[in-house]
C-alpha cells in the first residue's frame, strides 16, 4: 500500500473479539475511501481486496464481498457492505458491554444487600485498575512476542479480572488467576514485555494494599517478587 492504510501493524493488532475487528477493519476502509475520494490506484484497492477477503476468511465470518474483477474491484459496494456489517457489530458491542455493566453492578450490590465481607477501592483505586486493564489489553493485543494461544489466553484472564473486580468485591480468585498467566508469559518471553509487567505490578500494588488493608497487615509483599518467583 502506498497510502497510509492496512498497515502490518494494524492488521497485526487487530482485536480478537471478532466484533471490535470488524469495526477497527471498517473505519480503515472508510478512511482509504475518503482519502482517495473513492479513487486511487487499482493496485491499492485489489491489495486491499485481498486483505479484506483474507480477515473475513481467517475469522469465518458470515458475510462476503462481492466478486472482484482485476483489475478493478466494487469499491462502494464494498462500503456499503461493511457499514451494514459495522452497525451490526457495533449493536452487539453496545448490548455486550451493556451485559457486563449488569453483571458488574449486580455483584456488586448483592455484596452489599448480604452484608458479605468484601474488598472496597476508593474511587481513584477503582477508575485506576480500569485504566490499566484497559491499557494491559491494549499491549497485549499489539504484543509481537506473545504467540497466539498464550495471548488469547492471557486476555481471556484479563476479561475474567475486570468482570470480577467491583469497587466493592467480595472475591479476587481472578485476580490471582491473572497474575499467575501474566507471571508465566513475563518469565518466558523476558524484558521485552516491561510495558506489560509494569501494568501488571501497578495493578497488582493496588489490589494487594486493599487486601492488606482489610485484612489488618500492615507489610506488603512486591508484587514484583510474585511475578518473579525463582
Amino acid at each position: 500500500m502506498k497510502l497510509p492504510f492496512f498497515s502490518r501493524e494494524f492488521l497485526e493488532s487487530l482485536p480478537d473479539e471478532n466484533d471490535d475487528a470488524i469495526v477497527a477493519i471498517t473505519n480503515e476502509y472508510h478512511g482509504l475511501f475518503q482519502k482517495t475520494g473513492g479513487g486511487g490506484s487499482d493496485q491499492d484497492y485489489l491489495e486491499v481486496y485481498a486483505i479484506l477477503q483474507a480477515f473475513i476468511e481467517a475469522r469465518k465470518l458470515k458475510f462476503s464481498l462481492p466478486a472482484a474483477n482485476p483489475p478493478n474491484v466494487p469499491r462502494g459496494e464494498i462500503v456499503n457492505i461493511l457499514s451494514t456489517q459495522k452497525t451490526a457489530a457495533e449493536k452487539r458491542i453496545y448490548e455486550r458491554e451493556s451485559l457486563f455493566h449488569l453483571e458488574q453492578k449486580s455483584d456488586e450490590y448483592r455484596a452489599i444487600f448480604s452484608k458479605a465481607d468484601s474488598y472496597e477501592f476508593s474511587d481513584a483505586e477503582y477508575n485506576r485498575i480500569q485504566e490499566l486493564i484497559n491499557e494491559l489489553r491494549d499491549l497485549i493485543q499489539k504484543a509481537v512476542l506473545i504467540p497466539k494461544q498464550h495471548k488469547e489466553r492471557l486476555l481471556k484472564r484479563l476479561e475474567a479480572m475486570q468482570k470480577e473486580l467491583h469497587k466493592n468485591t467480595s472475591n479476587i480468585d481472578r485476580f490471582w488467576g491473572f497474575v499467575a498467566e501474566a507471571g508465566i508469559v513475563a518469565r518466558k518471553f523476558g524484558e521485552d514485555l516491561n510495558p506489560i509487567n509494569d501494568r501488571v505490578t501497578e495493578l497488582g500494588r493496588i489490589v494487594i494494599a486493599v487486601i492488606m488493608t482489610k485484612e489488618g497487615i500492615q507489610a506488603l509483599p512486591e508484587i514484583v517478587k510474585i511475578l518473579q518467583i525463582k
